[in-house]
Parts: C-alpha cells; structure tokens; sequence
C-alpha cells in the first residue's frame, strides 16, 4: 500500500506524541492521565500509519467515538490536516524564538 498524505500526516502527528510523552516523562510535567491520554494516540497513530486505516473491530468498540475515514460525517483531511501541522510548526516556532530570548 503506498504512503498517502494522510499515512505521512499521521507518522508526523505520532512522531509529535512521542517527543511530547518523552518530554512529560524526563522533566516530570504532567500526571498519570495526560500521558495516558498521549500514550493513547501513539499507539492509535501508530495503527493508523502501519495500516492506512483503523481496524473496524475498534471503530465497533468505540461505540460511534470513532469514525471511519470515508464516514460522510468526517471532515476532509485536506481541511483539518494542514491545521493543525500549521499549529505545530507555530508552536515550535514560538518555543524556539522564546529559548533564543532566555
């Protein structure tokens, strides 16, 4: 299966999670629940990267949380994906300029 913009956003977005969950467990920010909640979408990223798509025994246990991808419901990837990757790259942004002032 060949790698979609939407398989690379979600290698990316599963990247983010990872060095934010490493970030939360070397300098001791957050509690149990946030880095579950991180954990979480690691392991749902991952998932989705390696398949192309979730599994539908999940999206059955969910109960209606989650959706398909060619749910008519789900906004389109090419709405939300450029986003919320704008908003990482400002926060990096903002975080580097702001350790560039210390």
């Amino acid at each position: 299966m060949p790698w979609s913009r939407t398989r690379i956003a979600a290698l990316t977005l599963t990247l983010v999670l990872v060095c934010l969950l490493t970030w939360s467990l070397a300098t001791g920010f957050g509690d149990f629940k946030t880095r579950a909640i991180i954990l979480m979408g690691i392991v749902l990223g991952v998932i989705y990267t390696l398949q192309g798509k979730l599994p539908e025994q999940l999206i059955d246990w969910s109960h209606g949380r989650l959706t398909a991808d060619d749910d008519p419901s789900n906004i389109s990837p090419k709405v939300y994906l450029p986003i919320v990757l704008g908003v990482i790259v400002i926060a990096f942004v903002a975080l580097v300029t702001g350790l560039m002032l210390l």
